[in-house]
């Protein structure tokens, strides 16, 4: 009679653990046939996901799920509902605007599927697909090879070749010199010019020459056949903000400007001749910038940046000539683990930015800081200011713009959409948790299983014994 008490308790116990995997809808392909399931790109400024759907049963939704492949802080998907007329042979169609999400690099990979619902309540998730965000007017060349793959389409192939090998040297001199090291091969997309490479981009200032997006892996440049040492430049300039970006991306960092941009202007061989004269003319006179200002965005004024940007130079090679690379690597990894600025140059070098500055102006024979600095750290905040042309170089005609670090690009699901919504809504955000639900479950059953054959076999152990 026990025994039979403890199998229906079993029973009981399988059927409620299974239970959630029951009321959970089919995730299987099923009947459905799926076709036309091809986005039509139109570079840069939007991008058409459509489909055609057959099925044995009426399709009563259909929702498009999709994202780019990139560094997040979390798993999220963005979801879109097209409006469809329900029935056995259904078309839908959803617009990504970029105009209203802002722009993704080119080279990038975004990924798509459908979740499709009929009139049984079963749902069905089509295979993930995926598409490179890139313009198909032009002819693009690649070269590939230590971890750099370069692509162009305009000049020679020893052109191509030219700033490839450059590229790689650049990586590799980062290595010894810094310790920055890339963990998986950087894409470089070289635009026949400026004007190319901001046409393929939105929302961005006109002396932009060069963007580097770390959470992709990816840098653009224009660059023309007689810019060729200022693209040498600024690939190793764009480069090392990738590498920076690679090491020190979480959700807790804040990494100061000085330090972005001093790390990619020491990445390039240090500033041209011009800027060093004006840095210099700057110490002699006591007008440099005070550090803790430097942890924000640099001046918009021209003079101001380019100081900016050659005293943030002058800051790091400090740190790496009087501390070693180990240091700075050090430093880049605490604030990444979500340190202040001011903590982690106490917990890595033993004083916080006055006394790192005083140490600095020390060692570079500067006057000592006044005593009226502003002390509050301003929000840290990616610089839009330029590296600008060198002054050697005239600024008429075709030369190249300036260029800078791009911010962190805001993730592309900006809203809830109404699931009635025309194809232009902006997407909703919705982190997949029920797909794990039925593995849940089953765990729990087979721990309750497992529990309650202990529970028999103890059982008739104790009645042989009392026997």
């Amino acid at each position: 009679m026990r025994h039979r008490f403890l199998l229906l308790l079993l029973v009981a116990a399988l059927l409620t653990a299974t239970w959630p995997m029951a009321a959970l809808p089919a995730y299987a392909q099923g009947t459905i046939t799926i076709s036309n399931d091809q986005p039509d790109l139109e570079f840069p400024e939007r991008l058409t996901f459509q489909a055609k759907f057959q099925n044995d049963r009426s399709i009563e939704k259909v929702t498009l799920e999709y994202g780019v492949d990139q560094w997040t802080c979390g798993t999220v998907i963005a979801k879109a509902f097209p409006e469809i007329t329900p029935g056995q042979d259904v078309s839908a169609e959803w617009i990504w605007e970029m105009k209203q999400s802002g722009s993704q690099p080119p080279g990038s990979k975004i990924w798509w599927r459908w979740r499709l619902v009929d009139d049984q309540g079963q749902e069905t998730v089509t295979n993930r697909k995926e598409i490179v965000w890139l313009d198909d007017e032009h002819d693009w060349e690649t070269e590939s090879g230590g971890d750099i793959n370069l692509h162009w389409y305009a000049g020679q192939a020893s052109f191509g070749r030219e700033l490839h090998e450059s590229a790689v040297e650049s990586l590799n001199k980062l290595g010894e010199d810094t310790g920055l090291r890339t963990d998986k091969p950087i894409d470089l997309y070289i635009y026949g010019d400026t004007q190319d490479m901001r046409d393929a981009v939105l929302y961005e200032p006109g002396w932009t020459g060069g963007l580097a997006y770390s959470d992709h892996n990816i840098v653009i440049i224009g660059i023309t056949a007689d810019q060729m040492e200022w693209g040498k430049r600024t690939q190793a300039h764009e480069l090392t903000h990738v590498l920076v970006g690679q090491l020190t991306f979480s959700c807790l960092s804040d990494i100061p400007t000085w330090l972005q941009e001093g790390l990619a202007v020491y990445g390039e061989g240090g500033p041209d001749a011009p800027s060093q004269k004006q840095f210099d003319e700057a110490r002699q006179d006591n007008t440099l910038v005070p550090v803790r200002s430097l942890s924000g965005g640099f001046s918009e004024d021209p003079a101001k940046a380019d100081i900016s940007y050659t005293q943030s130079y002058s800051l790091v090679k400090f740190l790496i000539e009087q501390y070693g690379k180990d240091k700075i690597l050090e430093f880049l990894r605490t604030l990444r683990d979500g340190a202040t600025v001011d903590e982690a140059l106490q917990q890595v070098y033993g004083f916080d930015i006055e006394g790192f500055e005083d140490a600095w102006r020390d060692d570079l024979g500067a006057p000592p800081r006044s005593g009226s600095a502003a002390k509050p750290t301003p929000t840290l905040v990616p610089t839009i200011v330029p590296t600008f042309v060198p002054a050697s170089i005239s600024i008429t005609g075709p030369t190249p713009a300036p260029t800078r670090e791009r911010p962190t690009p805001t993730p592309i699901v900006i809203a809830q959409a109404d699931e009635s919504a025309s194809t232009a809504a902006a997407p909703v955000a919705e982190t997949e948790s029920n797909d794990h639900l039925p593995i849940i479950a089953m765990a729990v059953a087979v721990v309750l299983v497992i529990v309650l054959v202990a529970i028999v076999i103890v059982s008739r152990r104790k009645q042989r014994m009392n026997v």
